[in-house]
């Protein structure tokens, strides 16, 4: 045995002097640097003249490329198949199953202590996977009712766009024919239709990021030619909300929350380094000090080296406390956007009535009080835009509403994606049974007593 001892020291020795002799060692490389050697110079006085610089396309050919737009048809998309599909193709979530198979395999093969370890971290795996399918299905609805509200706009933003084109050709012929134009300004007009132009462009290009996002997150091909076509019960609900019902419900289902439990109630010496590393998720520094290998760091240190998991105690608890209170933040937060945006949703159907009777009143005296045509096409635009916000504030309540079900953790639930879990339901780990009492300032470094 001594032998064998001297030759593999020997060995080490002709392997340290044999080695490697790292000729790249001698200097550490220079990184990249430019100097910041400027010009001086004098601002200009005057802004460049892009109107001489820009072609003008009414005069010539600009040949300028459209936007993607959709065909004759769509693809019929529904509010669940958005919300579901896009649950279960998130990527993120199901390289995590992935992840929680390899855990099984270890639970199956390695000792107590490691399937301890493992299965804890298992079914944060399983948590974690679950939120991220949460997210994914709240992102698609979101996007969805984006669309859905984006497309019922356009149609108003189009009659808008028609009404102030025929105002500024009846407006160019009463010029054309020397005629008053009743105090209308031609340039106003313009100016509007140039602005509804405008409006349409932006339409469109956010149509085309919409369909993009919703194709990634429901794992189709990205294609610029294919087009969505949301189908939405418009109905809005305007029920009042309970926020305090509403957390009741919320706050168990909460994946951040179960996950502090779970670690809580089955932390013991054996899962210490599942309990770092959910600390580490919250802050890089928790969880960063651990006792230092070997066997005489572990002689020197045998009395103090269980301390470590009252420390680790403390701090989930704190951290639990904390993570709840900003989770009943958030949902109740979006309770009361929920409320905000029912009042909103009032008011827009309150604006749309009241410039519809406008509109109306305006065509029944048309004729007996010779009203001018300019007055009644200046109430519709009034009317088109009404209509579209209307649009614009109930896709806001439906998106309100999604964002209400993602903070209570219901959207992947909906579809069937209940994490399945080994360690929830026990709850006798150490920091159940024992806790160590708190120390004064005065007393720091203390020496607890044993927990009785």
């Amino acid at each position: 045995m001594r032998l064998k001892q001297v030759a593999t020291f020997g060995a080490a020795l002709v392997a340290a002097a044999l080695g490697c002799r790292c000729p790249s060692r001698c200097c550490v490389p220079a990184t990249p640097h430019v100097a910041c050697n400027f010009a001086d110079t004098t601002g200009e006085n005057q802004p460049p003249n892009l109107s001489d610089l820009t072609p003008d396309c009414n005069v010539q050919e600009c040949n300028l490329q459209e936007l993607p737009s959709p065909g004759e048809t769509y693809q019929l998309l529904t509010a669940s198949d958005a919300q579901c599909r896009a649950a279960a193709n998130a990527t993120i979530a199901n390289l995590v199953v992935l992840e929680e198979h390899w855990a099984g395999v270890v639970i199956e093969c390695d000792s107590k202590i490691v399937q301890q370890n493992v299965c804890l971290q298992r079914d944060l795996l399983e948590l974690h996977a679950a939120d991220v399918r949460n997210k994914a299905a709240a992102s698609a609805l979101e996007a969805f009712y984006q669309l859905a509200g984006l497309e019922a706009r356009k149609h108003y933003l189009e009659l808008a766009t028609l009404e102030t084109t025929r105002t500024r050709e009846r407006l160019d012929k009463l010029t054309d024919q020397g005629l008053p134009t009743e105090g209308l300004d031609r340039d106003e007009t313009d100016a509007r239709l140039t602005e509804l132009q405008h409006q349409r462009l932006q339409l469109d290009f956010a149509r085309v990021q919409l369909n993009g996002q919703l194709q990634k997150l429901l794992g189709c091909p990205i294609s610029e030619e294919t087009f969505f076509w949301p189908q939405v019960d418009w109905t809005p609900n305007l029920e009042p909300l309970n926020a305090e019902s509403e957390l009741a419900a919320g706050l168990p289902n909460r994946f951040d929350i179960r996950g502090l439990e779970l670690v809580l109630c089955n932390l013991e010496k054996s899962t210490i380094r599942v309990a770092r590393g959910v600390l580490g998720v919250a802050d890089a520094t928790l969880g960063s000090v651990e006792p230092t290998e070997g066997i005489v760091h572990r002689l020197r240190c045998i009395k103090c080296n269980d301390h470590e998991l009252d420390v680790r105690c403390r701090q989930l608890s704190m951290l639990h406390a904390d993570t709840e209170q900003l989770a009943t933040a958030e949902i109740k937060g979006a309770v009361y956007q929920i409320v905000m945006q029912q009042q909103r949703v009032a008011l827009a159907r309150t604006a749309v009535e009241t410039r519809r009777k406008n509109v109306d009143a305006l065509l029944a005296r048309r004729d007996a009080n010779d009203t001018p045509i300019f007055e009644i096409s200046a109430a519709r635009g009034r009317l088109y835009d009404a209509e579209a916000d209307l649009v614009q504030q109930v896709a806001a309540l439906k998106s309100a509403e999604v964002g209400l079900k993602r903070t209570q953790a219901a959207l992947a639930a909906e579809c069937g994606f209940e994490p399945k879990l080994c360690c929830e339901g026990c709850c006798n780990g150490h920091c159940m049974r024992c806790q160590a009492p708190t120390c004064k300032t005065c007393e720091l470094p203390c020496k607890c007593e044993n927990c009785r």
